[in-house]
């Protein structure tokens, strides 16, 4: 990997090609063979994406709106915006994020305080992710650098929350450093932030160990493992062309690297409740993070697939299942009717998880996290519709639905 050959590919890839495009009379869904990532988005870009108001799927949800603390934290993130950013153009761009918007949207009740905690690990975790995502950054082109970019950010966040290097985690280089370090006092551990976005993440840390138990960091960060190991899988299909042949096989992946899990924690955070340990590794508990981790990502891709294709980017539900043959009508219809199964069977699940509490105290607890996970939901549609991030918002239509032109 990280070869030229590699990078060739890549860049052909992130080609996004201008002006009219030959299409056969079907559309170009005469079989059912994948196409090739710039023909894919060729045959893509000028379409229109109908999509539904998804907010009707959820009416049963919670739907907060927009934190009162919004503006308050807007202005903090703006700080940390000329601090971790020395290049104006990526100020702008961060600034355009409004991540401030995002964690308002996913948690409208949270007080001030909780809501700056929450809201520095979406910070850290979109300006992480972004570059990985980055297909102008060097993290992003070159698959050996951004392998010693994860390795570096899994040391640091496990830092960061007060736990120990792992040893013996196939990373040979500075073992024995970190070996020492948990018999020589002297000798403190102490990783270097990857990049000035993630110290971030320190300040982060310090708020999460304040607050919460040894058990329930070593259990975060291996959410925040699964994360990153799992960018690395989907790094390696984007440089050497894969693309996944199924709806279910596309999921497996962008199931860790949407990091949807991880707010499974940090959604208590959010709530201001502690979950016993019991119960979050309880099945019935670990089945609800994983349906409300699908309906996540389906809304995310939805609504963010016209930005995705302009970037390069492929690994989509809406360009996986279009490049099986499946007209875009079809695409939406079959992903709404997922969005309502996995609804459904989230709801079922929670009354399962419910069932469990040993106590009124607890059992309210539950409620509150539950809800906090379907105000995620909801919190997401309501940001990706109107962030400028994504640009939708001059596709409303009066009904709430959308017609998108990719």
């Amino acid at each position: 990997m990280g070869s030229s050959r590699e990078e060739t590919i890549l860049l052909l890839s992130l080609k996004v090609v201008d002006g009219d495009q030959d299409q056969d009379q079907d559309g170009g869904h005469g079989n059912n063979l994948r196409l090739p990532h710039v023909e894919l988005i060729a045959k893509l870009r000028g379409q229109v994406l109908h999509v539904p108001d998804m907010l009707d799927v959820f009416s049963s949800w919670p739907r907060g709106g927009r934190n009162k603390y919004h503006a308050r934290l807007k202005a903090r993130f703006d700080e940390l915006i000329e601090e971790v950013f020395p290049d104006e153009e990526m100020r702008k761009r961060a600034a355009k994020n409004d991540f401030a918007f995002f964690t308002s949207c996913w948690f409208p009740d949270a007080d001030w305080d909780d809501l700056l905690t929450v809201g520095l690990f979406s910070f850290w975790l979109f300006h992480c992710d972004d570059a990985m995502d980055d297909l102008d950054g060097t993290v992003a082109r070159d698959y050996a650098a951004s392998c010693r970019y994860r390795r570096q950010v899994l040391d640091y966040t496990r830092w960061s929350l007060g736990l120990g290097p792992v040893v013996g985690d196939g990373n040979s280089k500075g073992w024995m450093a970190r070996f020492l370090s948990w018999f020589c006092p002297l000798r403190k551990w102490s990783p270097p932030a990857p990049n000035l976005p993630n110290t971030v993440f320190k300040e982060y840390g310090v708020r999460t160990q304040a607050g919460t138990s040894k058990v329930f960091r070593e259990m975060f960060w291996a959410e925040i493992k699964q994360y990153i190991d799992h960018c690395e899988i989907e790094q390696r299909e984007r440089m050497t062309g894969e693309m996944a042949d199924t709806l279910d096989g596309y999921l497996r992946i962008r199931h860790h690297t949407s990091a949807v899990r991880a707010y499974g924690f940090v959604t208590q955070q959010g709530t201001n409740i502690r979950l016993s340990v019991s119960i979050m590794k309880s099945p019935q508990m670990q089945a609800l993070w994983d349906e409300i981790t699908i309906i996540i990502i389906i809304i995310n891709d939805i609504l963010s697939v016209k930005k995705e294709l302009a970037a390069g980017a492929v690994h989509n539900a809406v360009p996986v299942m279009y490049s099986l043959g499946k007209p875009l009508d079809v695409v939406m219809g079959e992903l709404m009717v997922r969005l309502a199964s996995c609804r459904d069977r989230f709801d079922g699940i929670a009354q399962s998880v419910l069932a469990m509490a040993r106590s009124e105290s607890e059992k309210k607890d539950l409620e509150k996290f539950i809800d906090g996970l379907r105000t995620n939901a909801t919190g997401t549609i309501e940001f990706c519709k109107l962030a400028d991030r994504y640009r939708n918002e001059k596709y409303f239509n009066e009904d709430g639905s959308m017609d998108v032109v990719l």
